[in-house]
């Protein structure tokens, strides 16, 4: 076993419940690595997606005393890299999982509420052909049973649409055989965002949260607390800390800790009950395919969904459904789905195929699917299964962006259960379901007298929709130093005064956290080659390092390092 800095595990008895927080916490990474020799927590959370975070969170809110470690950044695995919806999945009607979908509807309803500034209202455009996919009238009952399955929660904007109407809301759609389109309402989001900001209320509730920070090992106990052996990969510290409870939320790397799964003569059912499945998306500019709606696209060859999703400036398209056989930390997107993507677009939008040398970028996901022999991945659910094999050990497997909160619920109740028996430790009811994000909390700022004179009106309307209320925070600091509010770049909304928001309040310490995780709405990924990304790129650096100490040759080293990130994740693969 690597050797463990002296101190890091002391305290002997479980502590009786979270230190009440009087005011936000400023997320100082060495604070949080000295709480982890502090304390024998009464939960550790492995992972940094969406699940992981939605666990610390609702853990912590409970009131239990809650560390999350994850080997990178917060959503830097599959959690940032999805279509970016919030719905019950339109598509499992056609299997009849009735109950999956109104449940993925009840927790949209729920999120749309508990952070409106992160999840909104989003119209989709599902055009129909003549003997081609699903006819517009099917169309049209699908949609109306999904309205019916969201119950009291239903969005509004569900209609059937003639041949002429739908060419008026997107005149790019191929007229040949189009008899028409259903419009609904479901809801997009910014999944990296949504993330972050999971993680921020888990800080703010009290948890601990270790970033960069490998779990090497884990040592379950049938006594007490377990053991997990960690390795600081920043600057390659081995430490340790101790949890009663233990959750594997590392979605389709679940498998790859010792000690998670049980003793050799029993084998792991979470090793092996997930099929990692890989989704491919690309962006191009808004211009090259403009959409004003999230067109559903249908391909001819195999009868899969895609959608074009308008993102600003840009048009995304997505996604791939292929089996990921490779390595999980090498995941990116390969030149067949590309040629896939645009095969695709071509036969639904009457521009026809889109030039390779138009794409800016392309991104791609791991998805932790549920195996079920005999069934391809484009017909695995997303639902989701929570295991406890090792002692004291509880491991989440499958699921979707969507139903994170409700799979945290149900595995901080079994974790809650746990610490019971074996603890005798209680904590309180789960508040997920009702309780708002930090910047749904408060009015967010809109007067003339919270918006700092002079600040550009679109670097104000991107704070706003983007922070909530939290953007105050952010006006402050502009309002203290003006040149704080003035944009990296011409057309990107990136300040300095955000990054230093993401620096102290959201956990950043790389560069590359803060591009692709942080400022992900500006789809930086899409800019890094440009002018105006290595603009932001520079300038973002020069902040985080006056913000962190960095020397020069740490800053520049930074630059390097996140743009081999952007060239290895999301860069356009040569073609095939």
């Amino acid at each position: 076993m690597n050797a463990i800095r002296p101190g890091t595990l002391i305290g002997e008895t479980l502590s009786s419940k979270a230190e009440p927080r009087t005011t936000p916490l400023a997320w100082d990474r060495d604070r949080h690595l000295r709480a982890l020799g502090e304390r024998i927590f009464d939960l550790v959370v492995v992972g940094g997606g969406a699940t992981g975070c939605s666990v610390a969170r609702d853990a912590a809110l409970r009131g239990l005393n809650v560390c999350l470690l994850e080997r990178g950044d917060v959503a830097s695995g599959a959690s940032s890299r999805t279509t970016r919806f919030i719905h019950g999945g339109l598509r499992y009607l056609k299997t009849y999982e009735f109950g999956f979908v109104r449940e993925g509807l009840q927790e949209r309803s729920i999120l749309m509420t508990a952070a409106p500034h992160l999840v909104r209202p989003t119209q989709f455009l599902y055009p129909a052909y003549h003997r081609r996919g699903t006819p517009r009238w099917i169309l049209r009952l699908g949609v109306g049973l999904y309205d019916l399955l969201a119950g009291r929660k239903r969005l509004p904007g569900s209609r059937l649409l003639r041949a002429p109407e739908t060419l008026a809301l997107e005149p790019g759609l191929r007229p040949e055989g189009l008899s028409g389109a259903v419009l609904y309402t479901d809801a997009g989001t910014d999944d990296a965002r949504l993330v972050v900001e999971t993680a921020v209320s888990a800080v703010e509730a009290g948890a601990t949260v270790a970033l960069h920070m490998e779990v090497e090992r884990i040592i379950p106990s049938e006594t007490g607390p377990a053991v997990l052996v960690l390795k600081d990969r920043l600057d390659g510290t081995p430490l340790g800390v101790r949890g009663a409870v233990v959750v594997n939320a590392t979605g389709a790397w679940a498998g790859g800790i010792p000690g998670a799964a049980p003793p050799p003569d029993r084998p792991s059912r979470g090793a092996t009950l997930l099929r990692p499945s890989r989704g491919s998306h690309l962006v191009v500019a808004r211009e090259t395919l403009p959409v004003s709606h999230v067109v559903v696209m249908t391909s001819r060859r195999d009868g899969r969904i895609l959608f074009a999703v308008p993102a600003g400036e840009f048009t995304y398209l997505g996604t791939t459904e292929v089996e990921h056989t490779g390595a999980l930390d090498e995941v990116r997107a390969d030149s067949t789905e590309v040629d896939y993507i645009l095969s695709v677009a071509g036969e639904i939008f009457r521009e026809g195929p889109i030039p390779r040398d138009r794409i800016l970028s392309t991104w791609a996901g791991i998805r932790p699917l549920l195996d079920r022999a005999g069934q391809s991945t484009g017909r695995l659910s997303r639902d989701f299964r929570i295991l406890q094999e090792a002692p004291g050990v509880v491991t989440v497997a499958g699921g979707k962006l969507t139903s994170c909160r409700r799979m945290a619920e149900a595995s901080v109740d079994l974790a809650v259960s746990i610490l019971a028996e074996r603890f005798g430790r209680k904590a309180d009811a789960c508040i997920t379901g009702w309780k708002l994000f930090p910047g749904a909390e408060g009015t967010p700022p809109g007067g003339d007298d919270e918006i700092p004179p002079g600040l550009d009106p679109a670097v104000a309307r991107h704070l706003v929709s983007t922070y909530g209320s939290r953007a105050t925070r952010i006006f402050r600091r502009i309002a203290g130093n003006p040149s704080s509010g003035v944009p990296f770049a011409v057309g990107c909304a990136a300040t300095p005064a955000e990054v230093a928001h993401a620096v102290e309040s959201e956990g950043a310490v790389r560069l590359a956290d803060l591009l692709f995780r942080r400022l992900h709405p500006h789809f930086l990924e899409a800019r890094m080659a440009g002018a105006g990304g290595k603009a932001v790129m520079e300038g973002a650096a020069r902040v985080m390092a006056a913000c962190l100490g960095w020397s020069e040759a740490r800053r520049a080293q930074e630059v390097v390092d996140a743009l081999a990130e952007w060239k290895r994740d999301f860069s356009v693969p040569a073609s095939g």
